[in-house]
C-alpha cells in the first residue's frame, strides 16, 4: 500500500513534477557548447562538496597539479553522454599527473554513485547541492561546464556545453592550455 506521507496526493505529485521539469528546462536551455571567456572566473575557489560516500570534502583552490573539473547533472542528457569520453581523457592524462574530476549537481549521492559505476567507472566524482550558493557564484546556469584549472588555481579555460573529448582538435587545444599553465 502506498502511503500519502511518502508520495503525497496526486496534486502534490503533479506540482512536484512540474517544478522539476521547469527547473530542468531552465538549465537545459543553456546547453550550448560555447567557450566562455576565461576572465569571467579568474581563480577556482575552494568549494565545499560531498564525496560519493556522503562525506564532506573540498575541491581546493589550488593543488599540486593541473585539473580538469567537469560539472554535470543526472538529468542533463549532454552531461551524461560526455562522461565515458571524460573517463578516456582521464586515463590519457593520468601519466601527465593531470586530474579529471566530475562534480555532480545532485542531492542524492547514491544515484550519482550508481550512474558513474555503470557508465564511467573509475572517473573521480563528488557531489554539490544544486542550491548551494557557490553554484550561482560559479555561473553554473549552463551544464555541462568544464574548467581547466592550473595547479596554482588559475582558470585557464571554461567551456559551456558538452565536448567531444576524443576529438584530436580538442585534445590539442587542451594540451596547449595545460602546457601554458
Amino acid at each position: 500500500m502506498v502511503s500519502c506521507h511518502e508520495h503525497g496526493p496526486p496534486a502534490v505529485k503533479r506540482r512536484r513534477a512540474i517544478a522539476v521539469v521547469a527547473g530542468a528546462a531552465a538549465w537545459l536551455t543553456g546547453c550550448d557548447a560555447v567557450r566562455a571567456p576565461v576572465d569571467t572566473l579568474v581563480r577556482w575557489p575552494s568549494v565545499a562538496v560531498v564525496d560519493l560516500a556522503d562525506r564532506p570534502s573540498t575541491l581546493p583552490a589550488s593543488t599540486l597539479r593541473p585539473r580538469l573539473i567537469n560539472v554535470w547533472a543526472l538529468w542533463c542528457a549532454p552531461c551524461r553522454r560526455e562522461l565515458p569520453a571524460l573517463l578516456r581523457l582521464s586515463v590519457m592524462l593520468a601519466p601527465r599527473a593531470i586530474e579529471v574530476c566530475t562534480v555532480a549537481l545532485a542531492d542524492d549521492a547514491f544515484a550519482v554513485r550508481e550512474y558513474l559505476a555503470q557508465h564511467a567507472a573509475g572517473l573521480p566524482g563528488v557531489r554539490l547541492a544544486p542550491q548551494a550558493p557557490v553554484v550561482q557564484a560559479l555561473g553554473l546556469g549552463v551544464l555541462p561546464q568544464t574548467f581547466v584549472v592550473a595547479a596554482d588555481g588559475r582558470v585557464l579555460a571554461r567551456w559551456r556545453g558538452a565536448r567531444e573529448w576524443d576529438a584530436p582538435a580538442l585534445r590539442d587545444e587542451l594540451d596547449r592550455l595545460l602546457d601554458s599553465g
